[in-house]
């Protein structure tokens, strides 16, 4: 069977859902590889994914210090990132408890080299997580995120101070250490990234971004998609002063987007120049629309690859591709969301089988 890789990422993206435990096989038919493993072969000798690993977590830490104000022992310490926080590992393999993190290092964890963005907390990361693993020695690199004022910039932010560890890779995959992040998913954007780039048949010009979505019924964070099936707004709340679409808009059949995402790495360096060249300076930092700091943070605002994605979006180089269960939309920003996180991660190990059977 072929598949229409175009069509699937924009006018049929509602058919694309029920394919998606045979996305990678599909590209790679497309492609005309061997087999899903060459065709991970392949991808991951030109890919570079980033995993975010250095966000201040301040939800996080205010729930920590609420449970021992409440005299509840977590466990945790208040200085780690909630990243290496253990819970339950339900994948089947690997270290239990595992940590977080461990959950989304693991979903890409044969895509290519990799940069995981820290402030800190290096070794532990490796012990508990890269080496459990088996991440092979020398296939990634810790880059500590800057933070101006003492809070990180945002993941915009990291991605350009990371920039000069993927240059050179055709694609960057970037994912949230505290997601609840599915390898089938990561591993068919990237597929359909590829197949998208060198078989493209449908008239419209390759993407530059591959945006995971799930179908949800009321999505907090909506996806508005215009006649061709390209996404053209993000309804997230730090786009709104960029994107100039109100809160309250309705989305086209209620598609979210999921922590996942995959560029183009050329388009990814390009609009970050971009952002950079209209929005920071040296003085006051970052000033995005949407993104103002807060009147006591002068130091200057965050610069998220959600800035990117409208971006990219807006110029009509961004698709969508309904494969994401909505499980994934469940990343843990406080103790709060440990139990729903541990239900949902449940759901989403089941594409390790899946990943398995196309081995």
């Amino acid at each position: 069977m072929t598949a229409d890789f175009d069509s699937l990422t924009t006018t049929k993206s509602g058919e694309c859902f029920a394919m998606r435990q045979r996305l990678p096989a599909l590209a790679t038919a497309s492609l005309q590889m061997s087999g899903v493993r060459a065709l991970v072969r392949a991808l991951a000798g030109r890919t570079t994914c980033i995993t975010m690993l250095a966000g201040s977590g301040s939800r996080w830490i205010a729930s920590l210090e609420e449970a021992r104000a409440a005299g509840r022992d977590t466990g945790a310490n208040l200085a780690a990132p909630r990243g290496l926080f253990g819970v339950a590992n339900l994948m089947g393999f690997g270290p239990d408890p595992m940590p977080i993190a461990g959950y989304a290092l693991a979903a890409v964890r044969e895509l290519g080299r990799h940069v995981i963005v820290v402030r800190g907390w290096e070794q532990e990361i490796k012990d508990t997580i890269l080496t459990p693993l088996s991440y092979p020695t020398g296939s990634w690199v810790f880059a500590t995120q800057d933070a101006p004022g003492g809070k990180p910039r945002g993941h915009g932010d990291a991605a350009f101070q990371t920039m000069p560890l993927w240059f050179g890779s055709e694609y960057v995959l970037v994912n949230f250490g505290g997601d609840a992040s599915s390898p089938l998913t990561a591993l068919s954007s990237l597929a359909v990234m590829e197949a998208l780039s060198q078989g493209s048949a449908g008239g419209l010009d390759m993407p530059d971004l591959i945006m995971p979505a799930a179908l949800v019924d009321n999505p907090a964070y909506p996806i508005t998609i215009d006649e061709r099936g390209l996404p053209r707004h993000f309804g997230h709340a730090k786009l709104q002063g960029a994107s100039g679409v109100a809160s309250g808009v309705a989305a086209w059949n209620g598609y979210t987007n999921v922590g996942v995402r995959v560029y183009r790495a050329s388009a990814l360096r390009d609009a970050i120049e971009r952002i950079r060249n209209t929005w920071w300076t040296k003085d006051h930092g970052y000033h995005i629309p949407g993104n103002a700091p807060a009147s006591d943070d002068p130091t200057g605002g965050e610069f998220a690859l959600d800035n990117v994605d409208a971006m990219l979006a807006v110029d009509g180089r961004a698709r969508l591709l309904n494969v994401a269960r909505p499980q994934e939309l469940s990343p843990v920003k406080s103790l709060a969301d440990l139990e729903r996180f541990r239900r949902d991660i449940a759901v989403i190990c089941k594409d390790w089988k899946t990943l398995g059977s196309l081995s």
